[in-house]
């Protein structure tokens, strides 16, 4: 069973403002959540539909059914097993679809036969928000090779909503984590858009350049602490300077300043604060380097036990 759409947003001339488009969540007119009938799952599809309504956007959910290693997708697809595993795919997306109660979106259903995470990739384009749950049904299966979640941060394109709560009241206590290296206006953008009424909370975790090699000199403490005051009114500066970007006078954030490491900062926010969801951005790496080195927002990703939505980055030129 599927259902037809319109992409999300109108394509610009510019083929760059184009690409950078398709990464923001302004404007969304159809959210696209992925489920494997897992409680993860179920949950991301309920906050799907949450959006959605708050949104008045399209509602599509997609289930992917996965053949059995070493088999050719078309062959099983039409074999009796793949055919009886499609059929009753169908069967309980259908019920899936009609169980969310108090939906006034539109919905749409569609089983894909294939790898999931390719499945994904495949059709993520259509949606402006893309919804999943951060574990599946196969829990050995995400030991192994990671999550549907994790696996997708570095390739996916779109901004993705992680789901670790079961939860659908709109959301209430949002924090942001912004590198300002880079422009964290998308990022700040992304809050306010798909959070509207909820309290923002800026995080920035500046560090003072070279202060390992300071210590390990035995820099004297007073020096080390100038050093340290000036890392702070630099960063300071820096931090409301993009604030004022996105506020454009209309004060809609609260700022959060610390020497600190971003991720430690950013899991002891949520406690402190009880956040219901982290906005983050990332930048695409290559698999050799997040494989060796991880990153920020995989490891918050990882860590945390609220939602967290990604916003992807474009690349540095």
């Amino acid at each position: 069973m599927s259902h037809t759409i319109a992409c999300m947003v109108e394509s610009p001339s510019d083929p760059a403002s184009a690409v950078d488009e398709r990464r923001s969540v302004r404007g969304i007119q159809t959210v696209l959540a992925f489920t494997d009938f897992s409680a993860q799952a179920t949950a991301a599809v309920r906050r799907a539909a949450q959006l959605a309504d708050q949104h008045r956007a399209l509602l599509r959910v997609v289930h992917v059914v996965e053949p059995p290693l070493l088999t050719m997708r078309d062959d099983w697809a039409g074999s009796p097993e793949g055919r009886r595993r499609i059929a009753s795919a169908k069967t309980n997306l259908s019920e899936h679809v009609r169980s969310l109660n108090g939906c006034d979106s539109r919905v749409g259903a569609q089983v894909l036969v294939g790898v999931v995470v390719e499945e994904i990739l495949g059709v993520a384009d259509q949606g402006g928000l893309l919804v999943l749950g951060a574990r599946g049904s196969s829990p050995v299966k995400s030991v192994l090779l990671g999550s549907t979640a994790t696996r997708l941060l570095t390739r996916c394109e779109r901004p993705m909503l992680v789901v670790k709560q079961d939860r659908t009241d709109p959301y209430g206590q949002v924090l942001i984590p912004i590198d300002l290296q880079d422009d964290a206006s998308k990022t700040l953008q992304a809050a306010l858009a798909l959070a509207p009424a909820a309290q923002l909370h800026v995080l920035h975790a500046y560090r003072v350049e070279h202060e390992g090699m300071f210590r390990r000199a035995d820099v004297a403490k007073e020096t080390l602490q100038k050093f340290r005051r000036i890392a702070k009114v630099k960063a300071q500066s820096r931090l409301l300077s993009a604030l004022a970007r996105v506020e454009q006078g209309t004060p809609r954030f609260l700022s959060h300043l610390r020497r600190d490491h971003p991720v430690r900062l950013t899991l002891a926010s949520e406690a402190r604060f009880h956040a219901d969801l982290i906005v983050m951005s990332k930048r695409s790496r290559s698999k050799v380097e997040d494989a060796l080195l991880g990153s920020t927002t995989k490891r918050v990703l990882l860590d945390s036990r609220c939602d967290v939505l990604v916003i992807p980055l474009l690349a540095a030129a």
